[in-house]
């Protein structure tokens, strides 16, 4: 049989054809935006600080959230615990949505703080780990961090080549990301030491954690679980009813 015998491929649901478009798109207009702030600030001399420093500090914060959403999408799927809270191949949606959106806002934080002159990073300095002293080590795990969430957000286009045995294992990798995102932030961060902040990190890792434990919880005492054979099944049985005809 031809494979045109089976009809068309069905197209993907409306959902995934927003999700696949979504960075591109996004990082069009944050490219543009940037490009406009430069052109404007060399026709008017002005300076583009502060504005760029308050553009890297709110692209940092939701580029966090957006990851942190994304890792706990993720383990909500495994858990299983958000089916209480709507479908799972709508919480698959935001998954793979908030994961593009955060590599978006990477680009808007890493531009953000190349072009801040307060910081004096520029471009070698927020792309390469070990160029820099400022801030130091908290820079550098946030530039790893960065490299590596983009490797995880190129992975949705490689999963058919992965399996979804090695796709799972690559993406256990989201775990030590979130933590190092988690400490550039409070390390690096100016607002770290505001009570907001504190209550933002601690409540965001209390979630992970909580959904994490949970989930090593689950597969520990699946293990152990006894799961009869039917050989075994089946010799209980016989035993069975030789002790009752007995």
């Amino acid at each position: 049989m031809s494979s045109n015998a089976r009809g068309p491929r069905p197209s993907p649901p409306e959902g995934e054809r927003v999700a696949n478009g979504t960075a591109p798109a996004a990082l069009i207009v944050v490219a543009a935006g940037i490009a406009g702030m430069i052109a404007a600030a060399m026709l008017t001399g002005a300076s583009l600080s502060p504005l760029v420093w308050y553009l890297a500090r709110a692209a940092g914060f939701t580029l966090y959230l957006l990851f942190w959403l994304s890792v706990v999408t993720g383990l909500g799927l495994t858990t299983k615990l958000l089916d209480l809270v709507g479908r799972r191949d709508e919480i698959w949606l935001i998954h793979r949505f908030a994961t593009e959106l955060a590599f978006v806002f990477l680009a808007l934080h890493v531009m953000a703080l190349a072009l801040d002159p307060s910081v004096a990073l520029g471009a070698l300095g927020v792309l390469l780990p070990f160029t820099s002293q400022i801030r130091q080590p908290w820079t550098d795990i946030g530039i790893l961090a960065g490299w590596g969430m983009i490797g995880l957000a190129l992975s949705f286009s490689l999963r058919r080549l992965l399996r979804q045995r090695g796709w799972r294992l690559l993406h256990y990798a989201a775990f030590p990301l979130w933590g190092m995102a988690l400490a550039h932030g409070i390390g690096a961060g100016s607002d770290s030491h505001h009570l907001w902040a504190i209550l933002l990190y601690l409540s965001t890792t209390a979630t992970v954690l909580f959904l994490s434990i949970y989930r090593l919880v689950n597969a520990i005492l699946g293990r152990r679980s006894p799961v009869a054979s039917p050989r075994s099944a089946g010799a209980s049985l016989k035993r069975e009813k030789r002790v009752e005809q007995g």
